[in-house]
């Protein structure tokens, strides 16, 4: 049986760092969406007027003076409202639509899941049957959860883009239902155009460092994750 959504709030978070290019788009999209109730953005250090754009938009907004990383984004936001049930989004998307919003929040809504991974339809991403083998490697900036998974996760793994990782494992662990549903047409600007070629390339290396990383604390410290 689906639960009744005036039963629940909705609060979609969107880390950002220097993201004026495509954080409005984003943000109208959201913005549009009727399953959310709040909408809050998370700009870490941003120097650019991503901050500006999002509060003209009228979203909550919450300014860190330094760079903060993925993980400490998404926990402040997560600080920052009382909703049950949190939807992240990243601040480059490319092509997000309402419907993509739905396709997160609906599994939640009707008991089929407590976490929601979106997989975006885009050369690069995670394969499907990459998922089917191990589903602790689904990455991706878009993905709804029931509240408590996102608190239960140990906070020494939630460093930066390690989150993602500890988020799937905390789930897997504890056999919590998961659904991955691929979000079509939507993209997002790579990190090589984002920041030029080398710098770029830098930062995807240190986002899959961070992911391998986690990956090995977590084999050694199973226990931490379990309910």
């Amino acid at each position: 049986m689906a639960e009744n959504k005036a039963s629940h709030k909705v609060a979609a978070i969107v880390p950002a760092y220097n993201e004026e290019a495509t954080i409005g788009s984003v943000l109208k999209t959201l913005l549009k969406s009727k399953e959310l109730d709040e909408i809050i953005v998370v700009s870490g250090g941003s120097t650019d007027k991503t901050s500006e754009i999002s509060k003209s938009l009228g979203v909550k907004v919450v300014d860190f003076l330094k760079r903060s990383g993925k993980g400490e984004a998404m926990r402040e936001g997560v600080k920052m409202t009382k909703s049950d049930i949190i939807v992240f989004f990243d601040a480059d998307l490319i092509g997000l639509k309402t419907e993509h919003v739905s396709q997160l929040i609906a599994p939640i809504l009707e008991n089929k899941a407590d976490m929601v991974v979106g997989i975006r339809d885009r050369l690069g991403e995670t394969p499907e049957f990459i998922l089917k083998i191990d589903p602790v490697l689904a990455f991706g900036g878009e993905r709804a959860m029931k509240r408590y998974v996102f608190e239960k996760v140990p906070l020494r793994f939630s460093q930066g883009f390690a989150i993602e990782t500890a988020l799937n494992y905390y789930c897997h662990a504890n056999k919590i239902p998961v659904v991955f549903t691929k979000l079509k047409g939507l993209d997002m600007i790579i990190k090589e155009r984002k920041f030029g070629f080398v710098r770029g390339f830098y930062e995807r290396i240190k986002m899959q460092f961070e992911m391998v990383k986690i990956r090995l604390l977590i084999l050694f410290n199973k226990k931490e994750f379990k309910k």
